[in-house]
């Protein structure tokens, strides 16, 4: 297939776009996290994504274009239950929990940078479990941001009241490896039954989880009207649950036909960028000078390591490009 230059335009485009809706999600979650008790915004989250996710599925399964890559129905085999289940209470559920904790210690800035680092870490999961090996580039690249990272710790953190950073640090580590654990089995239910059935699926099993808990727990729910009596959460949570968890995955796939995937992941590599601008610019997050030199070296150190990725492990290319499911 030949792309003409309108073509090439549209498909970057659609990939940046991609980037920035899922480098912003520590900027669009730190107002809600602060708002509300962070085991029931996720509760909250997911029953948002559902709604979402339901209707981006009413729509993408009358297309056949569409429902071939997303999925044209909703049967799933039992013998995959558990695994949609894993995938949704550890990838989705967990991974929202202590990414909303790691908020109430550290600035959204550090937060997508850690978030950031899931190609690493989905490959670390690789060499354990599947046989994948990173070549002397690679091992470079991610060094170089480990070192960059342990800066970033050390140095001037935001300081947020009654916080502590080495807790958000950890928290939000703990976020971004729960999501990088279930990267290769959410990608193969992704081929199995399409990126949104299979979602779909694991936002409501998290849903589910999260309603068990908030019952035997006696979760707040009504904190839910902290959210709609206030424009401003209230549109957070739907661009959190329905923008970053649901409509972005047309948006990529729009990327992936123009462009390929192989490109479109690399403006993935934009989102620690992406996540310190905003932050800066919304939530008044002090810019630095040598926090702006060691951002931009690990979106750097990303950008190499994606773009000397070993060929012979297709599934790691996949799980990477599964970033987003952590939005």
């Amino acid at each position: 297939m030949t792309l003409n230059n309108k073509d090439v335009f549209l498909g970057w485009s659609a990939a940046i776009l991609v980037a920035c809706i899922w480098g912003v999600t520590g900027v669009v979650s730190k107002p809600l996290s602060m708002a509300v008790d962070p085991l029931t915004l996720v509760f909250f989250r997911y029953v948002t994504a559902v709604i979402g996710l339901s209707i981006i599925y009413y729509f993408t399964s009358k297309s056949k274009t569409l429902s071939k890559d997303l999925g044209d129905n909703l049967k799933i085999e039992k013998k995959d239950y558990l695994k949609i289940a894993l995938c949704g209470i550890i990838g989705q559920g967990v991974f929202s929990l202590f990414n909303f904790l790691s908020l109430s210690h550290i600035g959204a800035t550090e937060n997508g940078v850690i978030q950031g680092m899931q190609p690493f870490a989905t490959v670390f999961f690789g060499m354990m479990f599947m046989n994948f090996k990173m070549n002397k580039i690679q091992w470079a690249a991610f060094i170089a941001s480990a070192v960059c990272i342990y800066a970033m710790s050390v140095g001037p953190t935001n300081e947020i009241e009654n916080g502590t950073a080495w807790l958000g640090y950890v928290y939000v580590t703990c976020s971004m490896l729960a999501l990088a654990w279930t990267a290769h089995l959410r990608a193969s239910l992704a081929d199995k039954y399409g990126s949104v059935v299979s979602m779909l699926y694991q936002y409501i099993s998290v849903a589910v989880f999260g309603l068990f808990v908030a019952v035997t727990m006696g979760l707040d729910l009504s904190q839910i009207f902290i959210i709609l009596s206030d424009p401003l959460l209230l549109g957070l949570l739907i661009f959190l649950g329905m923008g970053i968890s649901g409509g972005s995955y047309l948006v990529q796939l729009y990327s992936f036909k123009k462009i390929g995937v192989e490109k479109a992941t690399m403006a993935l590599n934009l989102m620690p960028l992406v996540g310190y601008i905003v932050a800066v610019l919304t939530l008044g997050e002090e810019m630095m000078l040598s926090k702006t030199i060691i951002v931009s070296l690990i979106v750097v150190a990303l950008y190499v390591f994606t773009r000397f990725e070993t060929k012979a492990s297709p599934d790691t290319v996949s799980d990477i490009k599964l970033t987003e499911q952590k939005a």
